[in-house]
């Protein structure tokens, strides 16, 4: 797998999560611990365009970025994953929410891989 693959999986794991925004929020509450309101429902239709706008600077981020793809892989593939993590450390830690796998651990395996193929 190269930077670029790597890149493109980032860019449709977050394209999946805009569409589970929309069509199942349930799905997306209910292993936090937390009950959909009409109120989050609405939320998660809103937080869906960042998350949309953050697969599409993944999906063109190989193109756009050329010979620093490396750097770009570091500050985005890790930083932001990492932050990702963080804040649902954060709220399973301050029990806001319930310790989701699906959201952590896949979000953790990208920061790896990024680290890993950035450092190559």
């Amino acid at each position: 797998m190269t930077l670029t693959h790597l890149f493109k999986a980032q860019a449709l794991f977050a394209w999946m999560w805009v569409v589970l925004l929309w069509v199942a929020p349930d799905m997306v509450v209910e292993p936090s611990g937390w009950v959909l309101t009409p109120n989050l429902e609405s939320l998660m239709h809103v937080l869906s365009v960042p998350m949309l706008g953050i697969g599409v600077l993944a999906w063109m981020a190989p193109t756009w970025t050329g010979d620093n793809i490396k750097q770009v892989g570091m500050v985005y593939g890790v930083g932001l994953n990492v932050l990702f993590i963080a804040v649902g450390l954060f709220h399973v830690s301050s029990e806001a929410a319930e310790f989701d796998p699906m959201g952590i651990i896949p979000t953790a395996i990208f920061a790896a891989l990024f680290l890993w193929k950035s450092r190559a």
